[in-house]
């Protein structure tokens, strides 16, 4: 057998994936720059939730689909520390969090929480974000996310001075 017929790959090293000018990664699942970049053992580099969303359903790398362990979405393999929540509020000290499953608050990662933020300022009362690969509302009139094709399952959501929230972390991330 010749060593490029064989199934098993060696991870890259991950010099290889980030540029020399310290530029900023791409998600080739989301196509946009890299939010918790994680690297999966293929080596391939994706967004936290858009690996996550991943694991829900393939396990499997959007690039190369080869397939990554379910303990990879609890503990990822992430390329910087989870930033803390007090770094992370928008001008007037704020952000965004959602309740989870289990009790306590996450803080919503910095896109999906600056639309929400953008939605609040301009009134808008419904926003339709994408998380793990899922559409979901967000309803600021009653303060509740649901995935559009399932409704009744709700998660709370408030905006909080991050100075006075206990989070848990961001996006399903534990804080370091």
């Amino acid at each position: 057998m010749h060593e490029h017929d064989s199934k098993e790959h060696s991870t890259p090293p991950l010099g290889i994936f980030i540029e020399c000018d310290g530029s900023q990664i791409d998600c080739a699942i989301c196509l946009q720059p890299c939010v918790h970049p994680t690297v999966l053992p293929c080596g391939h580099i994706f967004c936290y939730l858009c690996v996550k969303g991943l694991g829900r359903t393939t396990r499997m790398c959007a690039m190369c689909r080869r397939e990554f362990p379910q303990d990879l979405i609890e503990n990822p393999h992430l390329l910087r520390p989870v930033e803390s929540t007090h770094d992370a509020g928008f001008e007037d000290g704020h952000q965004w969090f959602y309740e989870g499953r289990n009790g306590g608050w996450w803080q919503y990662e910095c896109r999906i929480s600056e639309e929400i933020e953008n939605a609040y300022k301009t009134n808008e009362r419904i926003v339709e974000i994408i998380i793990c690969g899922e559409l979901y509302v967000v309803d600021l009139n009653t303060m509740h996310q649901f995935q559009k094709n399932n409704s009744i399952r709700r998660r709370r959501i408030k905006r909080s001075r991050v100075d006075g929230m206990k989070a848990k972390g961001v996006a399903g991330l534990f804080k370091s």
